[in-house]
């Protein structure tokens, strides 16, 4: 996981065993050689509100990934309302 701005599904996966394991964050940081934040943000992003048999989240590793693709299809996409205005301008 380390040196890549994108996990990949693979490794979501992995945190997402660990995770039902009833590994820690810092734990699960330390085993995939990242930070400890990296894991909460991805623990947030995969979160499905169901409950683990500890009562802790569940952290769902496809629906994390679904999340992340959809979030690069918004990037860069223009509003309607902001297409008109640049129109306008090229007049």
């Amino acid at each position: 996981m380390a040196g890549y701005a994108f996990r990949s599904l693979e490794d979501r996966r992995k945190v997402e065993t660990l995770w039902e394991k009833g590994r820690v964050p810092k734990e699960i940081a330390s085993e995939l050689g990242t930070s400890v934040s990296v894991i909460y943000n991805e623990l947030s992003r995969g979160r499905d509100g169901s409950r683990l048999p500890d009562q802790r989240l569940r952290y769902n590793a496809e629906l994390a990934q679904i999340r992340v693709q959809k979030s690069l299809e918004r990037r860069g996409k223009r509003n309607n309302k902001n297409q008109g205005a640049e129109a306008r301008e090229d007049r």
